[in-house]
């Protein structure tokens, strides 16, 4: 047998054999690669991984970078959105540490999300209700020292939890920032409205596997097909999913949703006296084509805080992805930026 025949065939032997293992071995290799990625852009960011013990015996854990020099400028504290895993929020995010390299900067972790998902959990205890949410993040910034004159920053669910805070705590704030904010009905689009009442968990952030992933990131999310990531990182994301959660862990996230979402379905209007005594100064980021948080309703926040404190700014991007390969994120480093350091 020729050689030339050999290595034919040895070439073929190994194409058959990766075919044969890849639905294995993908997705460990986009994991492993995804981890290594996540953990190296959060050196560079210099974000250290830490945790607390709160006054009610839970462990609250969060990003923290330090700021490397003595500085007037405000510590920011960071409130992810639903499903964002803050590891995840801080790789998001780098494009504005890196203007703001002076910042204390604080990325929380939310109850049942990342290192604070249980295998046991009932999802009972705080509660899945803005006000829960809110008291738990009441109750780590207390545990740190951090409680009078920070910068908060919100995105999506996580700008509703800031939101909540400020109003609670309207002397703790020093500037606000909300991108994209959720407000469940009065500032969510239909659409989203529609299939949350309907209980469709896993159309929504409950997705289970690599092909409800992409559905979440094209649908929802505001990925464009041309932008889709390769394969094997899109299998390495939903195997890091899986490997940070329980099954179910979110439908039954969910379901706690729903059943302690009925008095936040009027927040914006509950809070409206408050709302326009805030005093702080505002940035909202809008997704102009969001498909979760409505860029129209958004806009009427303009009116719903105090006019004079309140600026609203669109960016052409959706709830996370924007055109080109970009991200929410990157759009809105530098407007971020320039509102935190005026």
């Amino acid at each position: 047998m020729s050689t030339s025949i050999i290595i034919v065939l040895a070439i073929i032997s190994l194409a058959v054999l990766l075919w044969i293992f890849s639905p294995f071995y993908f997705p460990l290799l986009g994991k492993t690669l995804v981890k290594m990625d996540m953990s190296s852009q959060l050196s560079k960011c210099k974000l250290e991984e830490k945790s607390v013990t709160l006054d009610n015996g839970r462990t609250a854990w969060y990003l923290e970078r330090i700021s490397g020099q003595e500085t007037n400028e405000k510590p920011l504290v960071v409130v992810p959105g639903l499903s964002a895993y803050m590891r995840l929020m801080g790789v998001q995010f780098a494009d504005l540490l890196k203007l703001i390299p002076n910042r204390r900067v604080i990325i929380f972790e939310l109850p049942y999300h990342g290192k604070r998902a249980s295998m046991n959990e009932n999802f009972a205890d705080p509660g899945c209700s803005t006000d829960a949410m809110t008291a738990s993040l009441e109750r780590f910034l207390v545990k740190i020292g951090l409680t009078k004159s920070f910068d908060l920053m919100g995105y999506s669910l996580g700008g509703s939890i800031a939101t909540n805070y400020a109003l609670r705590n309207p002397n703790n704030v020093n500037q606000l920032v909300l991108l994209a904010p959720y407000f469940y009905n009065e500032a969510t689009t239909e659409t989203y409205n529609s299939i949350f009442e309907s209980k469709k968990w896993s159309s929504l952030a409950a997705w289970s596997g690599r092909e409800e992933m992409e559905r979440w990131f094209h649908d929802w999310l505001g990925m464009e097909k041309e932008d889709r990531l390769p394969g094997f990182i899109m299998s390495g994301l939903a195997t890091l999913r899986s490997e940070l959660y329980p099954e179910n862990h979110w439908t039954k996230f969910y379901d706690q949703l729903d059943a302690d979402c009925t008095p936040t379905k009027s927040f914006l209007e509950d809070n409206k006296t408050k709302l326009e005594a805030f005093s702080s100064p505002v940035l909202v980021l809008a997704g102009t084509t969001d498909k979760i948080c409505d860029c129209d309703k958004l806009a009427n926040l303009k009116n719903i805080f105090n006019p004079e404190f309140c600026t609203i700014k669109n960016l052409d991007s959706g709830h996370c992805f924007a055109p080109k390969g970009q991200t929410l994120f990157e759009l809105a480093a530098e407007d971020t930026a320039n509102f935190l350091n005026s």
